[in-house]
C-alpha cells in the first residue's frame, strides 16, 4: 500500500520535473503552477489514504462478522449433531432394556427350576435311602425313616426359601 503511495508520488515529482524544464511560463508562474499541482496531488493522496483506511476497516468488519457467523453456525450444527448422538443413544438404551430384563427373567426361571429338580432329587435318594435301610436294617427302618423325612422336608424348605429370596430380589 505504501509503495504504490511511494511510486505515485515519486511519478508525480518527476512530471513536476520535467515541466518545470520544458515550461514556457515564467518562473513565478511555473512555481504557482506547481505548487497547485502539489496541491493538488497532496490532497488525492490524502483521499486515496481516507479512501484505503476506510476500505480496510470495511474488509475487516466484514471478516469480523463471517467469523462470528461462521462459528455461531458450527455451533448450532456441533449442538444438532450432539442432540442426535443424544437421542440414538437413548433409542438403542430403550431397545437393549427389554432384552436385559427378558434374559434376566428367563435366567431367573431357570434357577428356580433347577433348585425344585435338585430339591426333589434331594428327596428322591433319602427316600431310596430309607428304602434301602428298611430292606438292610428292620430295625434302625424307623429312624431313618424318620431322617429322610426331615431331610426331605428341610430340602423342599431350602428351596422354598430360595424361591422367596429371588422373588424379593425381583421386586
Amino acid at each position: 500500500m505504501s509503495n504504490k503511495l511511494g511510486v505515485f508520488l515519486a511519478g508525480g515529482l518527476a512530471g513536476a520535473v520535467i515541466a518545470l524544464l520544458y515550461a514556457p511560463r515564467s518562473g513565478q508562474e511555473t512555481r504557482a503552477l506547481v505548487s497547485e499541482k502539489m496541491n493538488d496531488a497532496w490532497g488525492e493522496a490524502q483521499q486515496f489514504g481516507a479512501q484505503a483506511s476506510a476500505n480496510v476497516q470495511q474488509a475487516a468488519s466484514e471478516v469480523a462478522s463471517r467469523t462470528q457467523q461462521f462459528a455461531q453456525d458450527a455451533q448450532a450444527r456441533g449442538q444438532e449433531i450432539y442432540n442426535q448422538a443424544a437421542e440414538r443413544v437413548q433409542e438403542v438404551a430403550e431397545n437393549v432394556k427389554p432384552a436385559f430384563a427378558q434374559k434376566n427373567d428367563e435366567l431367573r426361571d431357570k434357577i428356580d427350576a433347577a433348585r425344585q429338580r435338585i430339591a426333589s432329587q434331594v428327596a428322591k435318594n433319602a427316600e431310596e435311602a430309607k428304602d434301602a435301610a428298611e430292606d438292610a436294617i428292620p430295625v434302625a427302618a424307623e429312624a431313618v425313616s424318620e431322617a429322610a423325612d426331615k431331610v426331605s422336608d428341610t430340602a423342599e424348605a431350602a428351596a422354598k426359601d430360595a424361591a422367596d429370596a429371588t422373588d424379593k430380589a425381583d421386586k
